[in-house]
């Protein structure tokens, strides 16, 4: 049984869906942005002011050099009147500069503890905002969890038919389980990524806006390769997460079925399936991997680009004396930081885009039809007598009719033989009275009563239904449970093996009261194979 036919992927109305299920926790949210922007701004601050110890070090080391007791400007004079331009710029340009004196230790320690300081507020911050970003992931795949599991019990039996009991199990599973390691490992990511790119971009422009066109000239490039890659990532992940739950529904079934699979001597094809979807899973999971794994190199790549350019020119303005070596240093650490949130985007687009596939077939089960709701008045039952009436009932499991115009009546104390090949409706007629299916014409009544004016806890509450199990050997009987509503057991029945009669009825479970007499159904309908 082949997984049911997926919609197109919907990256965008998935993605906003799963934003707005974030809505509950909007407080949380806002305290979590409010730490993360503080905890990277301070973080953002730490390389501009390590700049300030590699000035403190340079200008030290320089004035070291040059003769005590004299000014910079001194100093630059006599070196332009021996024809060094460029050494005398590169001493007015450097800050911290006396002549004659060596390093600061104690400015320079003061600086370093500085430094400590902003990186330990950044990552005490950092970390309980992450702390909560977890918390929020996880309550949010709760709910989720909560609701699919609530979505499966309205669900009406239709929907089981048509649906793979592995597939269903991999939805509830394996995609909630991908979506809750999505949203831990980027929905905090996103949000630092974020916010470090524009309090970075600030920095670099108060340095040099020059240098700062430089390292952007990198990121079209970065953005188109990203795009090109996710987009055929994106389908990939689709189809992946697809044949996950075709092979989950045939591992289900080739071990619930395994004895009717050995009678019937279908190992090997089942085999075979089952082989032919795992290969199918694998070469999707391969290419899917392969070429989001693509991001990350490629953007490493124009990354070290950037990095190249940037430290020709910084250093050209250094020795001309327009930028001093510490704001330099701190540029090219900003231009490396720069580039790391957006190289971490791009290599969460493969997870991001595996999550919102699985959030989107989470969502998929929790739009699906459920069963009509009971009514809201509807009186309780009394006194019920057992008069089962079929007006006109028309019903089909898909496009092709099964039943039509089917009339009969089943009085109280009567026992009812419902003959017809496999596959004619016999055990449809009990799932009708029972509501697990709703009818697509005419109408059932209870004692008079049609049964959609009932709540089904009281139409199955009154209902013994003995279901026939196939395996009983010649001559034994097979014990059963039948339940008056789900899964609350009432009385027992025995079946036993009979030789066939002329009406071709086997053995039949009583009903609450002793049968009177045992009648062939009408066959005043039309019924057809499904």
């Amino acid at each position: 049984m082949g997984a049911p036919v997926e919609k197109p992927s919907d990256f965008r109305a998935s993605a906003a869906r799963l934003a707005r299920r974030l809505a509950p926790y909007r407080l949380l949210i806002g305290l979590s942005v409010v730490l993360t922007v503080v905890g990277v701004v301070l973080g953002t601050l730490g390389p501009r002011v390590l700049g300030r110890a590699t000035d403190l070090v340079f200008g030290g080391w320089i004035g070291s050099r040059l003769p005590a007791g004299a000014s910079v400007e001194d100093v630059a004079a006599g070196l332009r009147a021996d024809g060094q331009e460029t050494y005398a710029d590169l001493v007015e340009g450097t800050p911290h500069l006396v002549p004659g004196q060596g390093i600061d230790f104690d400015a320079l320690a003061l600086v370093i503890a500085q430094v400590v300081g902003l990186y330990l507020a950044a990552a005490l911050l950092t970390w309980i905002a992450v702390r909560l970003v977890n918390r929020i992931s996880m309550w949010t795949v709760r709910d989720l969890r909560s609701e699919s599991e609530d979505q499966l019990h309205r669900l009406p039996l239709s929907y089981f038919d048509r649906q793979p009991r592995g597939e269903i199990l991999s939805r509830v599973t394996n995609d909630l389980d991908n979506l809750q390691q999505t949203l831990q490992q980027t929905f905090g990511q996103l949000l630092s990524a974020a916010v470090t790119v524009v309090a970075i971009l600030g920095m670099m422009l108060w340095i040099s806006p020059v240098l700062t066109l430089i390292a952007l000239g990198t990121i079209p490039v970065s953005v188109v390769v990203t795009i090109l890659v996710a987009k055929r990532s994106q389908k990939l992940f689709k189809a992946q997460w697809k044949h996950t739950g075709t092979l989950n529904g045939q591992i289900e079934e080739a071990f619930t079925g395994h004895e009717l699979v050995t009678v019937f001597g279908r190992r090997e094809q089942v085999t075979a399936r089952m082989r032919a979807t795992n290969e199918e899973l694998y070469d999707v999971t391969w290419r899917a991997q392969f070429i989001s794994g693509i991001i990350m190199p490629a953007m490493f790549f124009v990354g070290n680009l950037g990095y190249v350019l940037v430290a020709v020119v910084g250093g050209l303005r250094v020795a001309t004396g327009t930028l001093s070596l510490g704001s330099v240093q701190a540029f090219i650490q900003y231009s490396r930081q720069f580039t790391q949130p957006v190289t971490q985007v791009a290599s969460m687009a493969n997870l991001l885009q595996s999550g919102v596939a699985s959030a989107e077939r989470v969502f998929e089960l929790l739009d699906a039809p459920t069963e009509t709701p009971d009514p809201v008045d509807a009186a309780p039952v009394s006194a019920p007598r057992g008069r089962i009436v079929f007006e006109d009932v028309d019903f089909s499991y898909g496009q092709e009719p099964l039943i039509e115009g089917l009339s009969l009546v089943a009085e109280p104390g009567q026992t009812v033989a419902i003959v017809g090949p496999t596959g004619a409706g016999k055990t449809t007629l009990v799932n009708l009275v029972l509501r697990f299916y709703e009818l697509a014409g005419g109408r059932i009544t209870l004692d008079g009563r049609d049964i959609t004016t009932m709540t089904r806890h009281d139409l199955r509450a009154r209902i013994g239904w003995c279901s026939r199990t196939p395996g009983s050997s010649r001559g034994r009987s097979a014990t059963t449970s039948p339940t008056a509503g789900p899964g609350r057991p009432t009385r027992r029945c025995r079946l036993r093996r009979r030789r066939p009669t002329s009406t071709g009825s086997s053995s039949t479970c009583p009903t609450a009261t002793p049968p009177s007499s045992t009648t062939r159904a009408p066959r005043s309908a039309s019924a057809r194979s499904s």
